[in-house]
């Protein structure tokens, strides 16, 4: 004789209903690509947050070294030769991002309060001694995921890092 188990109830008449074939791999296929995207997106948003914050960080710093009057210097083959105002502070900024594929030479933008706007040199695009300049990078980030790529125009997020400061007394001669 069967023994009935006292913890389960009896089985009912009625048949469990069967799903089609294949059916399991088609739920796997669209949860599992909303999953994707959703971290795709997670993984941009971070990789967006951390080039912003790293640029703008290397603009301050730029900015600091800038309001210094200070010159970098460069050794090639034994010899030193010391760069202008504007390619020490393009250097400064360079060596801080660590985002690749952002080139500060072509976006950089510097203003001082009396000698204008420059990109590409001129007479003491930094400032002078006490003149209040202000630093402008603006640059675009390629995308990752494609969905969010196509949100952006041209499929990359653009944005801008500035900082202003005010030069300290260094020596007028400095200022190229």
């Amino acid at each position: 004789m069967d023994e009935v188990n006292p913890i389960l109830p009896a089985k009912s008449g009625a048949s469990k209903p069967r799903w089609p074939q294949g059916f399991t791999a088609l739920e796997f296929a669209l949860v599992a690509s909303v999953f994707f995207l959703l971290l795709f997106g997670v993984m941009d948003y971070g990789w967006m947050f951390f080039a912003q914050m790293n640029v703008q960080q290397a603009v301050d710093d730029g900015g600091r070294f800038a309001s210094t009057g200070n010159h970098t210097t460069v050794t090639t083959g034994g010899t030193q030769t010391t760069l202008s105002r504007l390619q020490s502070i393009i250097g400064t900024i360079q060596n801080e991002i660590s985002v690749p594929g952002i080139n500060v030479q072509q976006n950089l933008i510097v203003c001082s309060d009396l000698g204008g706007c420059s990109n590409s040199g001129g007479s003491a695009p930094a400032g002078g001694p006490g003149d209040t300049v202000t630093l402008t990078l603006t640059t675009s980030l390629p995308l990752f995921t494609p969905v969010l790529a196509a949100l952006f125009s041209g499929g990359a997020y653009t944005f801008t890092a500035s900082t202003t400061f005010k030069n300290e007394p260094f020596n007028p001669s400095e200022t190229n």
